[in-house]
């Protein structure tokens, strides 16, 4: 409906009461306006006089008792109704302006088009063996997930019955009583499984190193860190000092020390704890001062007081003086020098000083000195003699070092990448070099899929999955089952056949019954029920449709009612057989289904007793359920699909065939180039879980062209941030303003399906969701931030998220401050 040009309302000559609404129905519009006036102009209409009339001129109609005023405004009333139904009508009937599910659903139909019923979820648990022994976990077993804020209990069962020979979740007996432990990897009294991710090689970290166990040092004490192929004073070595140490605990609980150190800054940035060893001094020489004036000290040499017979060559030597710094030598006051030889000698201590080793002339008996003569090499272009020849009283010579514990690197507490191996106790039971699908579970109970292959040999397994995240420990759980969403209802009797009636239809009485994601499908395109039907002990075959089926074929199609009801249909007779006179008919089903899953940790309750099952673990939430498809999606999804005719051809028939397939949310389709097989390839990307990925490849499997390259991925979530100053209308309290406007940005911009994948956002959006709060006057300042390829901070006036990439906002990273204006 539309008024004057001057937009007051009033339908017709401005300023004049309209007797009607014109009519304008715009292309692209989502309704469609049919109504040619209202009760107030219909009964402005009957009361208006026409042209040349002149039986009502003189009637002056009254409000209080006018028959003929009163038979006006019934009229005007119809009128109303008539057209407002008149326009319902006309909308209902085509598909962009329909608003009734139902009548969305029965258009769709004309173009053969079934609308998707809502598809259960699938999932991996883990199984927990009770003891060593087989365990078979039969098909049919239920689990319950514990009820979670906003998600009942929901029951899944297993698809398929799967026996361990050899469970992996309980220990294995050990091969060698007298094995010693591996240096890398959880303790041997971990639970089965317990796994440990490499360390970060970082030999320094938190203001100091971490040595294995429990270790006893003293706050000052001078220490050696150097290289383990240690071998010229010219490799990296350098002299720290304790300044404290600290108590800290791995994952599996195991205490370490910490030791706080001063003189690491010199190290190279990955030095690795592997590489290096901490060591102290266990004995202190001096330079020989006698005879006096003698020459201690050498370019290449020194001369102790005393034997060092504890010494040998290739020995590292601290040579320093009282006050001596810290750091990479040569330092202040100290160098670190290597031994390559080692002598002892006599001197004589009254001796001359240019000749200590020849005794004194005369009468003078000499006195007998006997030293340690060593050779060294010195740091390169480094001269002792000049270092320390004035000060041979001072220097000491530290010598005898000694290992003081096993240093380790770095534990990592939350995984920053995706771990590309983890280390067991000992080695596991799965095959080596076999790569088998497993689930990793956190320290919290949340996991991920992984492929685990074990290396040969070894306590080491190789993995590739999303592990990114996960909290130190892990633990890798091989024994792996199949599930999906759905409690079984057997045997429910549906009626009894009647040859003389065709096309027999029997509702379930039980809802929402159990579709599953399959291709090509047998209820539909790329899903099939649950329901097994069997008439007079012999069971039918469900088809998607009983057109084109034989007289005598015992097959039934499904349907799904306005209410979610699933119905079952025979044949009439000529498009598959009748259902026999008196034939008892009965069906089992599951029931349950949708796109709302259990967390992980959730899915844990067995509703019945499996001999030697303990219990089950899901740290991983199942996926690939979805809602029933709603009609907004069904005005867009259906006539794409049938545009398709089964073969996905252009950009928008891969993404159709994509959104369409069960638990797929969104899609879309970016076209490249192939430089390998230089030809032109289509990339289609998915949300919003590992489910949906695989089931939009599955459909795209049976659909599209063999010879051009598909890539399906998921969609790429982009991190993203958003800094806004509001201007915020004085007679509002702030804070409450600037909630309401940080719900509304995440909910109507970066809620799941908001933007389409791939869609730009654009400031002004922004910015008109930003004002549309009540108290927002403006918005000033404003600064997105997102990650992809880089760090990303703009003003506008538009945001790429990237081909098939979607922004991520958490709530904290909606920076909104808020300013009462002026």
């Amino acid at each position: 409906m539309m008024g004057c040009a001057c937009g007051c309302g009033c339908g017709g000559e401005c300023g004049v009461a309209p007797t009607r609404f014109p009519i304008s129905n715009p292309a692209g519009a989502d309704s469609i306006a049919y109504r040619s006036g209202t009760f107030p102009t219909f009964r402005r209409a009957l009361l208006h006089q026409l042209e040349g009339e002149r039986e009502l001129a003189n009637w002056r109609p009254s409000a209080r008792d006018d028959l003929g005023l009163q038979l006006v405004d019934a009229w005007a009333y119809i009128a109303d109704i008539l057209t407002f139904y008149n326009e319902r009508y006309a909308n209902e009937h085509y598909l962009r302006t329909a608003a009734l599910p139902e009548r969305v659903a029965a258009l769709v139909g004309l173009l053969g088009y079934r609308p998707r019923p809502a598809i259960a979820a699938t999932g991996r648990l883990a199984v927990i063996a009770a003891g060593p022994g087989p365990l078979v976990v039969p098909k049919g077993v239920a689990i319950a997930s514990k009820a979670s804020p906003g998600i009942l209990s929901q029951t899944f069962e297993v698809d398929e019955a799967v026996r361990f020979e050899r469970p992996t979740s309980v220990p294995a007996p050990s091969a060698s009583l007298t094995a010693v432990p591996p240096l890398a990897g959880p303790p041997a009294s971990a639970p089965p499984g317990t796994a440990e991710v490499p360390p970060q090689p970082r030999l320094v970290a938190r203001g100091g190193v971490l040595l294995k166990g429990a270790q006893t040092l003293r706050t000052g004490e001078r220490l050696l860190l150097v290289t383990r192929t240690w071998a010229s004073a010219d490799s990296p070595a350098v002299v720290v000092k304790v300044t404290g140490t600290a108590a800290e605990a791995d994952a599996h609980g195991r205490k370490n020390t910490r030791v706080l150190l001063e003189g690491t800054a010199d190290l190279p940035s990955n030095a690795a704890a592997g590489d290096y060893r901490l060591l102290r001094g266990s004995r202190v020489g001096h330079l020989t001062t006698l005879p006096a004036g003698a020459a201690a000290v050498t370019s290449g040499g020194l001369v102790l007081d005393a034997p060092a017979r504890h010494l040998a060559a290739g020995d590292p030597l601290l040579v320093e003086v009282p006050g001596a710094g810290v750091g990479k030598s040569p330092g202040i006051g100290f160098d670190i020098v290597r031994l390559t030889d080692y002598a002892e000698v006599l001197w004589y201590a009254n001796a001359l000083a240019a000749t200590p080793t020849v005794p004194p002339t005369g009468d003078t008996p000499g006195i007998p000195l006997q030293v340690a003569q060593l050779s060294v090499q010195p740091h390169s272009g480094v001269s002792l003699t000049a270092r320390y020849g004035s000060s041979v009283a001072k220097v000491a010579v530290h010598s005898g070092w000694q290992e003081v514990g096993t240093l380790l690197d770095t534990p990592v507490a939350v995984l920053a990448t995706a771990a590309a191996s983890v280390t067991l106790a000992s080695p596991p039971a799965a095959a080596p070099g076999v790569a088998a699908k497993a689930l990793v579970e956190d320290a919290t109970g949340v996991g991920a899929e992984v492929s685990a292959v074990p290396v040969a040999g070894t306590s080491t397994v190789s993995l590739a999955g999303p592990t990114s995240g996960l909290q130190a420990p892990l633990r890798l759980l091989w024994d792996v089952i199949e599930v999906s969403r759905g409690a079984t209802v057997r045997d429910e009797e549906l009626g009894r056949g009647d040859a003389a009636a065709r096309s027999q239809d029997f509702a379930l009485a039980k809802s929402p019954v159990t579709f599953r994601a399959d291709f090509p499908g047998r209820s539909g395109d790329g899903y099939s029920s649950t329901i097994e039907l069997v008439v007079e002990g012999q069971r039918w075959t469900e088809v998607r449709t009983l057109y084109g089926r034989g007289a005598a074929e015992t097959v039934f199609s499904t349907w799904n009612d306005a209410e979610g009801h699933t119905h079952v249909r025979f044949g009439d007779g000529i498009t598959g057989r009748r259902l026999p006179s008196g034939a008892v008919v009965t069906a089992t089903y599951r029931v349950g289904a949708g796109a709302a899953v259990p967390p992980p940790g959730a899915l844990t309750q067995l509703l019945s007793t499996v001999p030697n099952l303990r219990g089950v673990r899901n740290p991983v939430a199942p996926g690939g359920g979805s809602d029933a498809q709603p009609a907004s999606e069904l005005k867009t999804l259906a006539p794409r699909s049938v545009l398709t005719f089964g073969r996905a051809i252009s950009g928008d028939d891969y993404a159709a065939v994509a959104a369409a397939a069960p638990g797929v949310s969104r899609a879309t389709t970016v076209w490249g180039f192939d430089s390998v097989e230089q030809r032109p390839a289509v990339r289609v990307y998915v949300g919003d879980d590992a489910a949906a990925v695989d089931s939009a490849r599955s459909a795209l499997r049976a659909q599209a062209d063999p010879n051009r390259p598909l890539i399906v991925l998921p969609a790429v979530k982009v991190p993203a941030a958003l800094r806004v100053v509001l201007t915020v209308d004085p007679r509002f309290v702030i804070a409450p303003v600037v909630d309401a406007a940080r719900e509304a940005v995440l909910r109507e911009l970066f809620s799941p399906g908001a933007l389409a994948l791939g869609e730009m956002l654009y400031r002004s959006e922004i910015e008109r969701v930003l004002t549309d709060v009540p108290g927002v006057l403006a918005s000033r300042q404003l600064r997105f931030y997102w990650i992809r390829a880089g760090l990303h901070i703009s003003a506008g006036p538009r945001f790429h998220p990237g081909d098939g990439g979607f922004f991520a906002v958490l709530p904290q990273l909606v920076l909104l401050t808020g300013e009462a204006a002026p």
